[in-house]
């Protein structure tokens, strides 16, 4: 009958269960959080992109098209890291565009995915050329 009574005691005892069950949704709790906060950086630096092609373009109207000394000093301005800046001649239907591409290399802090360490994101903005 004693060992009953242990077993009966021992089967009602929740002492560890909470633990167990914390154990079980922490990681991914803490991937959904980490993923959150990776989206975030990689939205916020794109939007950092995006406003020194802005600049850029702006620069373009500003400076013409043929000052790219100006127009990426415009660009660097905006942008506290190194990223790629490329300028093109384009032609849309008789009017001249400048093409400017800015592209960086975002690395993510917290590996998440394996394989995926880093995601290559771009702005383009185009600009009337007047020389």
């Amino acid at each position: 009958m004693r060992k009953l009574f242990a077993f009966r005691e021992f089967t009602r005892d929740r002492s560890g269960a909470q633990a167990v069950e914390f154990a079980i949704i922490a990681p991914v709790l803490f991937a959904f959080i980490f993923g959150v906060f990776e989206v975030g950086r990689l939205t916020y630096e794109k939007s950092r992109l995006a406003a020194a092609a802005s600049a850029g373009a702006r620069a373009v109207t500003l400076y013409g098209g043929d000052d790219e000394t100006n127009i990426e000093a415009a660009i660097d301005a905006k942008l506290p890291f190194d990223a790629n800046v490329t300028f093109r001649d384009v032609d849309f239907g008789g009017q001249a565009f400048k093409e400017i591409v800015i592209t960086y290399n975002f690395a993510f802090l917290i590996k998440l995915t394996p394989g995926l360490s880093s995601v290559t994101i771009t702005a383009t903005r185009y600009a009337p050329a007047m020389s």
